[in-house]
């Protein structure tokens, strides 16, 4: 009987500790997914703030598509530079632009005059930007980011 009840109870033990790592491992999925999910929720309504700031101050040179105006203003639909060069494009819309760019190939040398932007709608243009027009970027530019960009 005793053996009985020992093996019953060891039972018991073994299954609380499975189901007790199954909690957990449930638990850390389910945060990993909330993170993400508030990352993910916090990036499309800084984009979303971003398109609105982009068709103010950035269309009327790179266009409601995106693709710039040729010879003139660079795209940044499919922008080499602009993916790869995110503190120079973040720097160019904080303080402005001049001197020769190199972009998808192509060099510009023109003038983009500073937009006046508060650090926030930077990173809001940015986030936007980095994701439109085939650009692909889901790290979140944030406002402390923007801020510690020097000219």
């Amino acid at each position: 009987m005793r053996q009985i009840i020992g093996t019953c109870i060891l039972s018991i033990l073994c299954l609380a500790c499975n189901f007790s790592k199954k909690e957990k491992d449930m638990a850390n999925s389910v945060s990993n997914n909330s993170e993400t999910q508030f990352q993910n929720s916090a990036l499309e309504r800084s984009m979303m703030r971003g398109e609105k700031i982009y068709k103010n101050f950035c269309m009327s040179c790179h266009g409601s598509n995106g693709k710039g105006m040729s010879k003139a203003f660079p795209p940044l639909a499919n922008s080499d530079y602009l993916m790869n060069q995110q503190k120079a494009s973040i720097r160019a819309i904080k303080y402005g632009q001049s001197g020769e760019i190199t972009v998808n190939g192509k060099i510009y040398n023109s003038v983009m005059s500073p937009l006046g932007l508060k650090d926030k709608e930077v990173a809001d243009v940015m986030n936007y930007i980095n994701n439109s027009w085939g650009n692909s970027n889901d790290r979140l530019i944030t406002e402390e980011e923007v801020s510690r960009i020097e000219q």
